[in-house]
C-alpha cells in the first residue's frame, strides 16, 4: 500500500490546487478505516504546518437516529 504520508499529502496538494481526486479505495484496495484516519490527520497537520490553519472545533456526523436522539438533535 502506498504509505499514510503519501496519501495525506496527496489530498494536501489537491486541495491547494483546486483539483479533485478519484477515490482511494479505487487505487488502494487494502485501505482500512483506521488507515483513513491516519491519512486524514497527515492532511490536517500539514495544513496546521504550512498554511499556520488552527483546529477550532471538531465535525461530529449524527446521521442515525439513535445518535440523534441521544443528543437532542432534530434535524
Amino acid at each position: 500500500m502506498e504509505t499514510v504520508e503519501g496519501l495525506g499529502e496527496e489530498l494536501y496538494r489537491a486541495l491547494r490546487e483546486c483539483r479533485t481526486l478519484d477515490p482511494l479505495t479505487e487505487r488502494v484496495a487494502d485501505i482500512s478505516i483506521e488507515d483513513a484516519y491516519h491519512i486524514s490527520q497527515r492532511m490536517v497537520s500539514l495544513r496546521v504546518e504550512r498554511d499556520g490553519e488552527q483546529i477550532v472545533g471538531k465535525k461530529i456526523g449524527v446521521t442515525s437516529k439513535p445518535v440523534q436522539d441521544m443528543l437532542g438533535v432534530f434535524q
